[in-house]
C-alpha cells in the first residue's frame, strides 16, 4: 500500500504535463476538470496555489504539493 506521499507524488507527476516539476496554474485547472470538477475560476485557483506555494514564486513544486495533499489536508483520518 503507498504512503500519503507516495500517492500526492505519483498524483505531482500525473498532473505535472509539461514534467519540469512545478504545477502551474494551467495545470490546476486542468487537474481539477480531471477530476470532475467544474471549470475552476482564476480566483479559484489563484487560492489554490496560494495555499501551497510556500516561496511564493505563483506556481507549485513537489513538496509544496505533497505539504498541501499528503499530509493530512485532503486525507481521511
Amino acid at each position: 500500500m503507498a504512503t500519503a506521499r507516495e500517492a500526492a507524488e505519483a498524483e505531482f507527476r500525473r498532473f505535472d504535463t509539461d514534467g519540469d516539476g512545478l504545477l502551474t496554474a494551467d495545470e490546476i485547472r486542468k487537474a481539477n476538470e480531471a477530476l470532475g470538477g467544474q471549470g475552476a475560476s482564476e480566483s479559484e485557483v489563484e487560492a489554490f496555489i496560494g495555499s501551497a506555494d510556500s516561496d511564493g514564486d505563483g506556481m507549485i513544486k513537489l513538496d509544496e504539493f505533497v505539504a498541501l495533499v499528503g499530509h493530512g489536508r485532503h486525507e481521511k483520518a
